[in-house]
């Protein structure tokens, strides 16, 4: 494989990586501070049950899901068009 086009096949894979590592820390970070504002202001308990965080993280994992794979549409495709 030509050394320009090892590169650019790099750099793809970094920022699939760098993407990935963001998408992941943006979920953990985002479901957390939703969760802690919850429990905060009394919607819910952390004493009584983990039924609020599991219904909170399974909310927030399908909207940030979502999100993401429509991220992921967005970067595919104009790469694919380039």
């Amino acid at each position: 494989m030509p050394l320009m086009l090892r590169d650019a096949a790099m750099t793809g894979n970094l920022q699939a990586i760098g993407f990935m590592i963001s998408w992941v820390l943006g979920w953990g970070i985002g479901g957390s501070l939703i969760d802690a504002g919850l429990i905060q202001t009394g919607v819910y308990s952390i004493e009584t049950n983990q039924l609020g965080t599991l219904a909170t993280f399974t909310v927030w994992t399908l909207l940030w899901g979502g999100v993401g794979f429509r991220l992921y549409q967005r970067f595919t495709r104009s790469n694919q068009e380039s």
